[in-house]
């Protein structure tokens, strides 16, 4: 049978239509009882809870933001003491917005959180005015660090985390970046970053399986 409403071909089980719900021509009204209909999600009610949450919490982020900067601009402070709760607030919103609440991939997780926690440190470190030692230091050891964790998941689930562990190594280059422009005075922690992503790439690409491997070259377009 044929919906007139919306064109759709509907098995003649149906006494209406399971896409607009209404009556098939030539079927009574009285026959709809036992219409087999498509199955209700309940998917759009979990998430507007969760954007409803998702809401607060952002609203929530700006009012302590916005009071942080007020008292420290009216209290006649020396110390910009708000230009460090920002930045630390705004990764406690990523951290539950996107880690907590999400149904993110895990990779993608560990990635963002990567990229967050590195962002709060960057500046912290200038907004303090001393050395460089976030990207000295601590940003090439937490990608080091990320770079290990994604690596673990990828040997027992190599075809979600393949994309993952990919970007991962490409990131790990970026403290040898952030030393050639400057923002970077020590070099062996860049070095070490670097040799880890490649030490990494080659023994995923020696020790794991086929499957690994032709993965890994889908990725790459080779």
């Amino acid at each position: 049978m044929k919906c007139m409403s919306c064109g759709v071909s509907v098995d003649p089980a149906h006494a209406a239509c399971p896409l607009c719900r209404r009556n098939l021509s030539g079927r009574g009204a009285a026959q709809t009882a036992g219409n087999r209909w498509y199955p209700v999600y309940t998917f759009t009610q979990e998430q507007r809870v969760s954007n409803l949450f998702s809401k607060w919490l952002a609203f929530i982020v700006l009012v302590v933001i916005s009071l942080s900067i007020l008292i420290n601009a009216l209290g006649k402070s020396d110390v910009w003491w708000c230009l460090y709760v920002i930045p630390c607030v705004l990764y406690v919103w990523l951290f539950i917005r996107h880690t907590l609440i999400s149904r993110s991939h895990m990779g993608a997780k560990v990635i963002v959180q990567l990229l967050g926690l590195s962002g709060m440190l960057l500046w912290i470190n200038v907004a303090a005015g001393t050395s460089n030692w976030s990207t000295g230091y601590v940003i090439p050891f937490l990608m080091m660090a990320a770079t290990f964790v994604v690596t673990i998941m990828c040997s027992m689930w190599w075809r979600e985390f393949t994309g993952y562990l990919l970007t991962l190594i490409l990131l790990c280059f970026v403290p040898l970046l952030l030393y050639a422009v400057g923002m970077s005075q020590v070099l062996w922690t860049a070095i070490a970053a670097g040799l880890y992503a490649l030490l990494t790439l080659f023994g995923m690409w020696m020790l794991t399986d086929k499957g690994f491997r032709k993965e890994m070259k889908r990725r790459l377009h080779f």
